[in-house]
């Protein structure tokens, strides 16, 4: 049990010099220690005395994706999550709005917060939205014709 910690730990850790390693981005900014400690607080919220294991974690640039994003926060970071709790906690807005602006207020390259269930299309996105709130972002089908090009903030495509 211990082993696989420190696996995703280590994973947290190469995530985040991964996502402050864009030559842009390493110009202006340092890997950040509250950076840092907001990922690792996040992935012990979602785990603490909950049937749940944060099983991956991963950072995107969202630059190719959408039309505008919040200034100089080109990044996404998300939690891939598995065990029977996951659907409770994919279903908790206020519990996941309170960790993804817990990131977006300490990681200044991050404008958007993704959790997922491991292995499938179930994905609750949460990001920077006016007056610096934080929130779920609204779904558009894959068939809407606004899915086949570049997205406006705060839209997802759904399946």
């Amino acid at each position: 049990m211990q082993f696989n910690q420190i696996i995703a730990t280590g994973l947290i850790t190469i995530n985040i010099m991964f996502l402050f390693s864009s030559p842009a981005q390493a110009q202006n900014r340092k890997p950040s220690v509250e950076c840092n400690a907001a990922l690792q607080a996040a992935k012990n919220q979602i785990q603490k005395n909950r049937k749940v294991k944060v099983v991956h974690t991963d950072q995107q640039n969202i630059s190719q994706d959408y039309k505008s994003y919040p200034k100089n926060r080109p990044f996404s970071y998300g939690f891939g999550l598995r065990g029977p709790a996951t659907g409770s906690i994919l279903n908790s807005e206020k519990f996941l709005t309170i960790i993804a602006k817990d990131i977006i207020d300490n990681c200044p390259s991050i404008s958007m917060v993704e959790f997922n269930a491991s292995r499938t299309d179930h994905v609750e996105s949460y990001g920077l939205l006016e007056n610096n709130d934080v929130g779920l972002f609204k779904c558009i089908g894959e068939d809407d014709p606004r899915a086949k090009t570049k997205l406006h903030w705060g839209y997802v495509v759904c399946l």
